[in-house]
This record gives C-alpha cells, sequence and structure tokens, in this order.
C-alpha cells in the first residue's frame, strides 16, 4: 500500500553554506512536528513511539548530515563542484517529504518535477523564501465546435 512518485527533473539544491542550517532545520522536525508523523509502534492498543513515514525515529543521531537525511526519504543525492547538495532524484513510495522540503523553503534553491504513479504530475518550486507545490490547471480558452448556416 502507498502512493509511488518520482522525480522526472530537478534543479533544486542546497547552497554549501546553507547545509548547516539544512540539516538543523530538517532535525529540529523530529520536537515540533510530533502530532504530524505518520510512521510508529503501538503496544496494548495505545502508540508507544511516533516517526516520520520511512525515517528512523532517532534519525537526528543516525544521519550526520542533510544529505544522509535525504537518502534515508529516499532522495538520490550528489555534491557539486561547489559543494552544494544537489537533489536529484526519488523513486520511491511518498511519505512526508513534503514537510522537509517545506522546513528549508528560504535556504534551498531551483524546482524539482514529480510525476505519481497514476499519471499526476506537480512540482515543488523554491523561491528563497518560500516553497510552492503546484497541479497543473486547465483552462477552456474555446471550441471545437464549427457552426454551418
Amino acid at each position: 500500500m502507498g502512493y509511488y512518485v518520482e522525480i522526472v527533473k530537478s534543479d533544486a539544491k542546497i547552497a554549501k553554506e546553507h547545509l548547516d542550517t539544512c540539516y538543523e532545520k530538517m532535525c529540529s522536525l523530529n520536537l515540533t512536528h510530533d502530532n504530524e508523523k505518520r510512521g510508529g509502534s503501538w503496544s496494548g492498543g495505545e502508540q508507544t513511539n511516533k516517526w516520520f513515514s520511512w525515517m528512523d525515529a532517532n534519525y537526528p543521531e543516525t544521519c550526520k548530515d542533510a544529505k544522509a537525511i535525504f537518502e534515508q526519504m529516499g532522495f538520490e543525492t550528489s555534491y557539486n563542484d561547489k559543494g552544494d547538495l544537489l537533489l536529484e532524484g526519488y523513486n520511491n513510495k511518498m511519505g512526508q517529504e513534503d514537510l522537509f522540503l517545506k522546513s528549508i523553503e528560504n535556504i534551498a534553491s531551483g524546482s524539482i518535477y514529480w510525476r505519481g504513479e497514476d499519471g499526476s504530475t506537480w512540482s515543488t518550486k523554491f523561491y528563497g523564501d518560500n516553497v510552492i507545490d503546484a497541479e497543473p490547471t486547465t483552462k477552456k480558452i474555446g471550441t471545437n465546435k464549427l457552426r454551418l448556416k
């Protein structure tokens, strides 16, 4: 069960000078967004532990840097010659990567174009001070009907 998504194109990156801040912001989610965690364990009918989907409950301890956090989420990453972290690929079940991307909206740049298993497409665009998740829209601008007299 789950919804599979893939990145079809990405030029998203986190500049080298922002990598420590990126790591701190993504780690802080483990403390500030407990109510949004979808993963967890139960015992005796009660939830005993919570975590983000597909992530270790203690990922701030097991992931040493931002690259490791992105890779645990399922992203394919690399560094360019300048030391910037590139978000190059993703082909996995959708987890909670949207929360992590939102947390770094003011320090990331570029765009990610996604495709879901049903063919749906959308994008995530970073503009330095916000992130926009966009779905395509269609607008009817005319008609094909010819009127003959």
